[in-house]
């Protein structure tokens, strides 16, 4: 019908904090609670604006929204979705995670497919119903109740519901609509609830229902005492919509069961939106590092490293990628440049730019490592960046490394000594993997990656972060993204002096790198062996580490900076596991050992004279 064709489809996605929202005439994010928040987020409509109850969202959740869409906003169909909860407009996919969700990662390509979030598809069902909502899930039951769950009977299961506010709700509902109460039995005893508010209605059902709701919940508001309730329990209004629209659908249903349909309900993890960085000072040096949360610690230490050279009269721009680190851990970190206003700590969640399962990782390498293949399209209007790993430390000012002029290459990075010595060595078919495989005319220009200056605008008038990334996919390289960089950047780099980039020696019974680092060419071996002396830059590439082995080579590099880490506590703990759990960690953490006598009597039993571990605490702790 032509009028349907042209139906005004107005569909929420709601937000409380800022989210990805697919391109779709339909969609329209709003963040609820705005009047609340420090900040209107932008590309946003928001709750407080005309006639509403903003301020009331910490109790009414999403239903602040649609109280403003009702009496603000004009459409033939008003929906409803959650910044991380959407319709599937195809009812037939049927992978349940048990509570109702069809659960992805992202909102991508794929999931707008298999759910047919395109206009086209999603008009033509909606048009055909005045009321859609959620498909219904069956109410959990515990196998040693002899009572079948009911929705009644669920509300107030959880710590944070209280069923005596349903029972108010109910009677306020009776009161002012009896001719519900044949619905609300159905519903409340039955064993398939319709839940998170989410719905699409037609117009005049829709205006019915809100005028519906807020008459019963502002009148069963007065009777509800919430003046101890948590914050979870203070969501009460927004928990009780939930039962009056499932009672709501079934009396619909029960009058116009044609007009009526339910739709799966899809989950994204992961919603957080695109985003780019501008600089935080007008003039810097942009330093790039990676990590995970099972790493924070580590790239404590590397920052801390980084700040204890940085000079007073240059400002220090430090961002990290990151998917999973948590907030108390950022905390942590960001405390490294407390008070210091030439120095900035920023966390960028880039998780969205990643289908992780598809890259390669070992227990050498993590996703993470792919990450700074996206800092062109992630920083647009930075030209020139660091890019550094983490499992390093810094014993030079960065702004020395910075400052090189790449005299018209793509990147500054050192020679990669290991894989020139296993070249030479014949190891692995290096010799011929570089020349054939990479495309490197000479397979001794190949670099180490965990060091890079970086000229991102030749970056870009290069290659782009999506090439990269499907080069990356395109086959199983030996050395993943480091590989990928040395094939874009062949011919174009600027090779740095060693000291840049220090290798350290792992040891293995009778076999070692400085074995593979002897077969290099004898120029690059040399200025490897001087280097070492001088080290700006001592980097733990390999499986063997400071914090997992006592005798790591150049490990006094990372313990200076170690010992100025929150984190070091647990990294001595980790390795030294001497019972000193009975030491408080802030006497640790400021180094006033509560009785060093008793200290020492302990570590004479656990880790003897003479013995590798006591010198490793030795030099950790100072313990003789």
């Amino acid at each position: 019908m032509k009028k349907e064709e042209k139906a005004n489809i107005k569909i929420y996605v709601v937000c409380h904090k800022p989210a990805f929202v697919p391109e779709n005439p339909y969609l329209f994010p709003i963040q609820v609670g705005s009047v609340l928040s420090d900040e209107h987020y932008p590309d946003m409509l928001h709750d407080d604006e005309g006639e509403n109850i903003s301020e009331k969202n910490k109790s009414y959740c999403e239903l602040t929204a649609q109280y403003w869409v009702w009496k603000n906003e004009d459409a033939d169909y008003y929906g409803f979705f959650h910044y991380r909860r959407y319709f599937s407009f195809d009812e037939k996919i049927d992978r349940d995670d048990g509570w109702g969700n069809i659960v992805y990662d992202k909102i991508d390509q794929k999931a707008i497919e298999e759910l047919r979030l395109k206009p086209a598809e999603m008009q033509n069902v909606i048009t055909q119903y005045d009321f859609i909502t959620v498909k219904g899930r069956k109410c959990w039951e515990d196998p040693n109740d002899e009572i079948l769950m009911d929705v009644y009977h669920e509300y107030g299961t959880p710590s944070f519901q209280h069923r005596k506010d349903l029972d108010v709700t109910l009677r306020v509902m009776l009161e002012k609509y009896p001719e519900f109460k044949n619905a609300a039995d159905e519903y409340l005893h039955s064993n398939i609830a319709h839940e998170c508010n989410m719905f699409i209605m037609k117009k005049e059902v829709y205006h019915a229902y809100c005028a519906w709701l807020f008459d019963i919940l502002f009148e069963a508001e007065k009777e509800i005492d919430t003046t101890w309730y948590s914050v979870e329990e203070y969501r009460v209004m927004g928990y009780l919509a939930e039962r009056l629209c499932g009672i709501y659908y079934t009396y619909y249903k029960n009058k116009c069961p044609k007009k009526c349909f339910e739709l799966p309900k899809a989950l994204f993890r992961e919603t957080t939106p695109f985003q780019t960085l501008t600089p935080v000072f007008k003039e810097s040096i942009p330093i790039v590092l990676s990590a995970n949360d099972g790493f924070a610690p580590y790239l404590d230490v590397a920052i801390r490293s980084i700040i204890a050279h940085a000079s007073d009269v240059r400002n220090y721009d430090i961002i990290v990628l990151y998917n999973d680190i948590s907030v108390k851990n950022q905390s942590w970190i960001g405390n490294a440049a407390k008070n210091k206003k030439n120095i900035q700590i920023r966390f960028v969640r880039v998780s969205q730019y990643f289908d992780s399962n598809k890259l390669f990782v070992d227990q050498h390498l993590s996703v993470e490592t792919y990450y700074r293949l996206i800092i062109p399209e992630l920083m647009p209007e930075y030209k020139k960046i660091l890019y550094i790993d983490c499992d390093l430390v810094v014993n030079k000012d960065l702004a020395a490394l910075y400052d090189i002029d790449l005299n018209g290459c793509i990147v500054g990075a050192v020679k990669d000594i290991d894989v020139a010595g296993n070249v030479n060595l014949k190891n692995n078919q290096w010799n011929t993997y570089i020349p054939e495989k990479l495309g490197l005319e000479n397979a001794f220009d190949y670099f180490q990656a965990g060091v890079l200056v970086i000229d991102l605008d030749k970056l870009r008038n290069t290659t782009s972060s999506e090439e990269m990334i499907k080069l990356a996919l395109s086959d199983n390289w030996r050395c993943h993204d480091q590989d990928v960089l040395n094939m874009i950047c062949k011919k174009k780099v600027y090779y740095l002096a060693q000291n840049w980039n220090v290798l350290m020696n792992w040891e293995e019974g009778d076999r070692s790198r400085m074995q593979i680092l002897k077969m290099a060419p004898r120029d690059l071996y040399e200025q490897y062996l001087a280097a070492r002396k001088e080290p700006y830059i001592v980097h733990f590439a390999g499986y063997q580490k400071p914090w997992n082995v006592e005798q790591c080579d150049l490990a006094d590099f990372f313990w200076n900076y170690a010992r100025q880490s929150p984190y070091y506590p647990m990294m001595i703990k980790k390795l030294c596991p001497i019972c000193i759990e009975r030491q408080p960690v802030y006497e640790l953490q400021s180094r006033k050992w509560v009785d060093n006598r008793l200290l020492r009597k302990i570590a004479d039993n656990i880790v003897p004279l003479g013995t590798r571990r006591r010198e490793c605490l030795k030099r950790l702790i100072g313990i003789g």
